[in-house]
């Protein structure tokens, strides 16, 4: 009698533990498996924000939880504004769209404030970005052009995308703090545009990111087939010696303050961005991925063997450059919209003996 009801007992036990089990709900999936994210990427498919773009994005994606698979959507043209308002306007923000895109539209809002944007850059919320860039202005090695001085002199032809783009606005800026006589020529699709248009005489060179030269063009610089003529940035790049900073050339201090905040975006370049509202959790899952994949082997080989140039900064990182971005004085904004408006160099007496002088009217 005992053990009949040990035995009973046991059963029941083992009945009540079984159907404990099957009530309990099954762990939930991980948020992403089994989707498809779409990278929006503000730039041709020649050009370095694509090559940047679509490498992290095949790498990150092991990283997020779900393991997901990913498509690449390019728009380029308007220094990449349509991948801006598209993640701004039209993306679901439950983390899976991201997108990525140059310099220029994060300071246009703060250039023309008479004019209606619909994005604010600072309501973006960061995951990441892979550079801190140095921007340069180059020619092709027969062009006549062989040093900074040389553009100073003489009008040189630079290829550059839209008029608001980074290859329009860095040599006009320059133009204004340093005298030079760069004339860019607007309207080329993309960054292989610009190259198309080096390569067929349309234009000396351009101004643009040297990390994308070297990832899209290392041939150039092998064979020698440009020549750089003056770099933009926080600090020289080590592969550019002898090629003078833009700071250390500059007409007056209102020119260096100028500089500086040309080269402020350029900290945070190739910068990830996901739309505002985006929840906590997807947030704090995408900064993980974005800093587990910047730490990864595989990513890193083949960022290596791309010659993709890696200085990352985290998305809080971002955060704080995008508000001193923000924050730049009005006097130093207007001296900017200034310059661009100019479209082309002038000829500047102060740097160059080659400027004609104006013949003196007589008077009657």
């Amino acid at each position: 009698m005992i053990k009949t009801i040990k035995v009973a007992a046991f059963g029941l036990a083992v009945a009540v533990a079984l159907g404990s089990l099957a009530g309990s709900p099954a762990q939930a999936a991980p948020f992403f498996k089994g989707k498809t994210l779409t990278l929006w990427i503000g730039g041709g498919v020649s050009g370095g924000v694509n090559l940047y773009g679509r490498t992290f994005a095949r790498h990150v994606m092991r990283h997020l939880p779900g393991n997901p698979e990913f498509v690449a959507r390019n728009l380029p043209g308007a220094g990449g504004m349509g991948a801006v308002t598209t993640l701004y306007n039209r993306a679901k923000n439950d983390g899976t769209e991201f997108a990525t895109w140059a310099q220029g539209p994060i300071t246009d809002p703060l250039l023309r404030p008479k004019r209606k944007y619909n994005y604010d850059m600072q309501k973006f919320v960061w995951i990441g970005s892979l550079q801190s860039n140095i921007q340069a202005c180059y020619v092709r090695s027969d062009s006549g052009f062989k040093t900074v001085q040389d553009a100073r002199d003489k009008a040189v032809k630079m290829a550059a995308t839209g008029a608001r783009s980074g290859t329009s606005k860095t040599p006009l800026a320059l133009n204004a703090a340093i005298g030079t006589r760069f004339n860019p020529i607007t309207g080329y699709r993309g960054s292989g545009g610009t190259y198309l248009a080096i390569e067929r005489g349309e234009t000396a060179g351009r101004c643009a990111s040297y990390a994308s030269l070297q990832a899209v063009h290392p041939d150039w610089i092998a064979s020698k087939y440009v020549r750089f003529l003056v770099q933009i940035g926080p600090r020289a790049h080590p592969m550019l010696p002898g090629v003078p900073r833009a700071i250390d050339l500059a007409l007056n201090d209102e020119a260096k303050a100028l500089i500086r905040f040309m080269y402020q975006p350029l900290e945070i370049s190739n910068a990830f961005a996901l739309p505002p509202g985006t929840n906590s959790t997807r947030t704090k899952e995408w900064r993980a991925a974005f800093g587990a994949t910047i730490k990864d082997p595989k990513f890193l080989a083949e960022a290596k063997k791309m010659k993709l140039e890696l200085v990352p900064s985290n998305g809080e990182r971002i955060g704080v450059v995008m508000a001193a971005i923000y924050a730049t004085p009005k006097s130093i904004l207007k001296r900017a919209e200034k310059a661009f408006r100019a479209r082309k160099g002038r000829c500047n007496p102060k740097v160059s003996k080659k400027c004609k002088k104006k013949k003196k009217r007589k008077k009657k």
